[in-house]
């Protein structure tokens, strides 16, 4: 599978998005150059979104995009120092400063954060797109904010894709470096103001309890002060020395042990791996920036998978061949099964759109798959879908007759769907119009159908009757409401 740059990644999605809200852009042009550079899907959509008309105004905008990216991470390490720097003056406003609540205050909440970002991270490596209320706020904003950021046309689509980035690994590592300069930042501001005022102010660092033994405080001591010592940022902490620092029995000799002590568990425990982590970030999500993968199941994807399909000879095939049997088990809808396919074949009226085929219920529309290269265009989109499908609709006209490769299309279509077959016979009041057997030519459907593994129904689109309308929509909401 092809691999994109971020920059390809967000132009392919910000068009996605604005075609799905607006429709298909003029593309001709683009989707010559896509077929002939050849490759898989994905590689195909790049260079189609590339070779739109609108696309050097779209990159603009990414580049400007990815420069406040860059200018964001600035400006909040600056409020990380400043904050820092303001924590540290508040944990040493009197001359008498208490060791562990001065490191409680200054350690206690970058800590927390470094959990948090643990776990964010390991549930972001199985976690989908979100749904939820806030996240269609979330992207309503951002919808709002594009256009008065960014100069193209498409600055709201361009702003969600931007967004949408933080589904990705590279959008996850990115903000983790960010989250992580900030947090270091922070640890140095603290660290410096602690240098500068022990340097030049005379303070008392003592340690007490009131709850606690001296025993459980001189364990903590030495627990915090392991890997300070491991790194040389300090002495050993014998029980001894802690012991002496209690509160109204120390020695003022110890006063710069303490201060040291203090400095070496920002160091530690908030500078050390705060820099590493920012550092992996970085080195994690340029790696990852040059990897990005496009979800070719998104519906405008889908869409485009027919038109982008190069032409193949007559020799090539796609798919699995099914073994040739009377009749074929009907399909069950899988546990995971998610979204509708729809395809037509041989339909004689000029405009196949099947969007609106059946009232209520969205579907995927594959288009036509009149030929050899439609037909594998098709099941390569079934074949690249993460999960499978809630159904698939193969629509056919009553005027054709029913025929052995129309059959066998339709079970791989279905097989390589892993959904449930429905055919939805069309056009059959022309059939009747011009004198045609309707009778006969339904059995024949039906029996197809019953031997692809599927069920029939027959909808007449320019006049359709209310039963077998009734009997698709319900079929079909049970598929996709399990899904």
């Amino acid at each position: 599978m092809s691999r994109l740059t971020v920059n390809d990644w967000l132009l392919a999605e910000s068009f996605r998005r604005l075609e799905e809200r607006v429709g298909r852009q003029p593309d001709e042009a683009a989707l010559a150059i896509a077929r002939d550079r050849g490759g898989d899907l994905p590689g195909r959509l790049r260079t189609r979104a590339a070779a739109l008309a609108q696309a050097p105004a779209v990159r603009a905008d990414i580049r400007r995009l990815r420069r406040a990216l860059g200018w964001l991470a600035i400006g909040l390490a600056v409020v990380g120092i400043v904050a820092g720097a303001i924590a540290a003056r508040a944990t040493i406003a009197d001359r008498q400063v208490d060791i562990l609540l001065a490191t409680a205050a200054l350690l206690l909440v970058p800590s927390q954060m470094l959990v948090v970002w643990c776990v964010v991270m390991l549930l972001g490596e199985r976690r989908g797109g979100s749904g939820s209320l806030a996240g269609g706020v979330a992207f309503g904003t951002l919808r709002w904010l594009g256009p008065r950021l960014l100069s193209s046309p498409h600055a709201a689509d361009v702003m969600t894709a931007f967004a949408g980035t933080a589904a990705t690994r590279w959008g996850r590592w990115r903000l983790s470096a960010i989250s992580h300069g900030f947090w270091l930042a922070y640890a140095v501001g603290a660290f410096a103001t602690l240098f500068v005022f022990f340097s030049v102010v005379q303070y008392e660092l003592t340690w007490g309890t009131t709850l606690l033994s001296d025993r459980s405080v001189i364990s903590l001591v030495e627990w915090l002060a392991w890997w300070p010592e491991w790194l040389g940022f300090m002495s050993g902490a014998d029980e001894a020395w802690i012991a002496a620092g209690r509160e109204g029995t120390g020695d003022a000799s110890a006063r710069a042990q303490w201060a040291r002590f203090l400095l070496a568990m920002i160091a530690a425990w908030a500078i050390v791996p705060r820099a590493v982590l920012t550092v992996v970030s970085l080195i994690v999500s340029a790696v990852a920036g040059r990897r990005m993968d496009l979800d070719t199941t998104h519906p405008g994807y889908l869409r485009l998978a027919a038109d982008l399909s190069p032409a193949r000879t007559g020799s090539e095939t796609l798919g699995r061949p099914l073994p040739d049997v009377a009749e074929r088990p009907r399909r069950r809808r899988r546990s995971n099964a998610v979204g509708i396919l729809a395809v037509a074949i041989e339909l004689e009226r000029d405009e196949a759109d099947l969007a609106g085929l059946v009232p209520g219920i969205e579907v995927i529309d594959l288009g036509s798959a009149d030929d050899r290269a439609g037909r594998n265009a098709a099941l390569e989109t079934a074949q690249r879908l993460s999960r499978p499908a809630a159904a698939v609709l193969g629509v056919c006209s009553m005027l054709r007759t029913p025929d052995a490769g129309t059959e066998r299309f339709l079970a791989q279509l279905a097989e390589a769907a892993g959904a449930p077959l429905w055919l939805v016979l069309d056009e059959g009041g022309r059939l009747e119009a011009r004198g045609g057997d309707v009778g006969s030519r339904r059995r024949d459907w039906q029996a197809l159908a019953e031997r692809a593994g599927g069920q029939a129904v027959f909808i007449d689109r320019d006049a359709p009757e209310a039963g077998e309308l009734a009997r698709l929509h319900g079929g079909l909401s049970e598929e996709e409401g399990g899904a």
